[in-house]
């Protein structure tokens, strides 16, 4: 068995979004959950300084290119990768592309860049923090269990390369 640059780029491509899927879920079970039980000032002050930290960071980077990378791949192994391994492929980019890359540009920063343009000690403010709690922990759950099935697509994906004889 030689080692295809396919299989390395699949390994690549689950690991990055394990990661991704592995921030997003630790939003959703434990940090979400502290900043909307702080005071709504306090919350939403310290969620804008986090949105203003990410932008730039590898994170993001990952976010905005798995789904160039994902396509890619899939587009090649169109013609490459034949069966199992191949739908794989193909399923992993579609649901990454769909619930965490879609999910984040049409929901969560939306919802980031209104809140970033609230004062954080007005009553909008308040009332607005209240909604955004909830609805973009839900939004989150998405693309978090977007991320690490995608990352379990891909090693399924992986896998079958491998003992299929492809790679």
């Amino acid at each position: 068995m030689s080692y295809h640059w396919i299989l390395v780029a699949v390994l690549f491509l689950a690991l990055w979004s394990a990661i991704i899927g592995g921030v997003f879920w630790a939003f959703s079970e434990f940090i979400m959950k502290a900043l909307t039980r702080a005071q709504p000032a306090a919350g939403i002050e310290a969620m804008q300084q986090i949105n203003k930290t990410v932008i730039g960071t590898q994170f993001v980077a990952g976010i905005l290119l798995i789904p160039v990378l994902s396509i890619g791949l899939a587009v090649h192994a169109w013609g490459s990768v034949s069966g199992l391994p191949l739908f794989a492929i193909l399923l992993a980019a579609l649901v990454f592309v769909t619930s965490v890359f879609f999910m984040t540009l049409a929901g969560n920063v939306p919802m980031n860049n209104r809140l970033a343009a609230l004062d954080h000690t007005t009553e909008e403010g308040t009332a607005y923090w209240a909604l955004y709690g909830r609805r973009w922990t839900r939004l989150n759950h998405i693309r978090s269990l977007g991320g690490v099935l995608t990352a379990v697509i891909y090693l399924v994906a992986a896998v079958t390369l491998m003992a299929s004889g492809q790679v």
